[in-house]
């Protein structure tokens, strides 16, 4: 584990998440692997789809950025098998893992790619497999374990990884867990949050009963952001132990989404000393590219990439950061700067309804004009009406309409 500096000239957050007694209970690994598996679960969200070159370019971004693996599904069309071979042949510096079902036909699927590894899934949930597929608690370890032990005798890296663990009941899953590591040889085993519903304490004490139960075992976490916990989720698999994450850009997912790749590595990095391998520079530019080709609108209040993380228009604030820029410490206002994700240095301060005299006088200065103080008040008030007819930033040429009308005393 590394230690964060409090405070540099990129980011600046709290100390206090490094006291020994905050972290005394917890283990966290010093590198965490970044599975990003943006091109398998993107397309399991409604409205995406991704045509070939659009996978390959964004599985160049995923590994340039420095996404340890990327997933990708190769049984669910010949298009996906194709660009599966396409990547591997690739040879990127990120491995392709394929996911695969629970069944050996998969694992031959998956072999012909000629793909690194494989992420063997299977809903575990005894009730849910026994409604849905009539499987009892014996069958679903029985098969489990058959198609890992298949994959593993043919050479591929294999990771088990059940799905809705937690409504699985304890004993149960400590068989299963067992048994895929004991008799089937996984690799890695998967802990997968499915629907997102783990608070923080708890995702940590079944990453440590996992960890009694197959020691020794790699551990790597799934979850889907159901209640907007996803991001955490990860954050306290990875205090208890948890060496591989499963995350997606912009939280392209099914339902909710998954864990987004830009929020876990920034927190993982920043608030919890773990180094991620990712280069966070190409973070923005990732995200950027992953939004225009999955014609997915990001919220303007998205964490981390959302436009409104570094957007003003609170007179208040604008004047802060004014007399911080003149004090040279900028740079202490915000947990970290734009240009540490990738982002244009700077803030963006718009003309909107929180809008003050500084705001005001400095927008007229980069124009080249100035007015008194009280022309300057005058102005900002215009401007705050003005911003209730466009609902939201005033526009350039109506601000300078205002300020026409008031220099000229209309």
């Amino acid at each position: 584990m590394k230690r964060m500096e409090e405070f540099t000239d990129k980011y600046w957050v709290t100390p206090y998440n490094f006291l020994d007694e905050v972290r005394k209970d917890l283990t966290p690994p010093e590198k965490v692997r970044v599975h990003d598996v943006t091109l398998r679960e993107s397309e399991q969200a409604p409205f995406i789809a991704l045509k070939p070159d659009e996978k390959i370019r964004i599985a160049k971004a995923l590994s340039n950025m420095g996404a340890a693996s990327i997933e990708i599904f190769p049984i669910i069309s010949e298009e996906d098998f194709e660009v599966t071979r396409e990547l591997v042949r690739m040879d990127l510096d990120a491995k392709i893992i394929c996911l695969s079902r629970w069944r050996r036909e998969d694992i031959d699927k998956v072999l012909e790619t000629g793909a690194y590894g494989v992420e063997i899934e299977g809903p575990i949930n005894p009730f849910f497999a026994n409604a849905v597929f009539g499987y009892s608690e014996d069958d679903i370890v029985e098969r489990f374990t058959d198609v890992v032990k298949y994959a593993k005798d043919n050479g591929l890296f294999t990771v088990a990884l059940p799905w809705d663990d937690f409504k699985t009941p304890l004993p149960f899953l400590e068989r299963l867990y067992k048994s895929v590591v004991e008799i089937g040889g996984a690799d890695h085993v998967g802990l997968a949050d499915t629907f997102g519903h783990s608070l923080p304490w708890t995702t940590m004490w079944v990453v440590n009963q996992i960890k009694k139960w197959i020691p020794g075992i790699p551990i790597e976490v799934h979850a889907h952001n159901d209640f907007n916990l996803a991001t955490t989720v990860m954050i306290s698999a990875v205090a208890a132990g948890a060496s591989v994450v499963h995350t997606a850009v912009n939280a392209a997912g099914e339902r909710a989404g998954n864990a987004a790749t830009e929020e876990v590595a920034v927190a993982l990095e920043l608030l919890l000393g773990v180094d991620t391998g990712i280069k966070l520079e190409k973070l923005y530019p990732v995200s950027r590219l992953v939004e225009e080709l999955t014609k997915q609108k990001l919220a303007r209040n998205k964490p981390i990439v959302g436009s409104n993380e570094f957007t003003y228009q609170s007179g208040m604030v604008v004047d802060m950061l004014t007399k911080l820029k003149k004090a040279g410490r900028e740079h202490t206002f915000m947990p970290f700067q734009p240009e540490l994700i990738g982002r244009e240095p700077g803030y963006n301060c718009i003309l909107g309804k929180g809008v003050g005299r500084t705001l005001v006088q400095m927008k007229m200065s980069e124009m080249g004009m100035t007015a008194t103080r009280e022309q300057y008040a005058e102005i900002a008030g215009r401007v705050k009406t003005e911003s209730m007819i466009w609902k939201g930033e005033v526009p350039l040429e109506a601000f300078k309409e205002i300020i026409e009308d008031v220099l000229s005393g209309k």
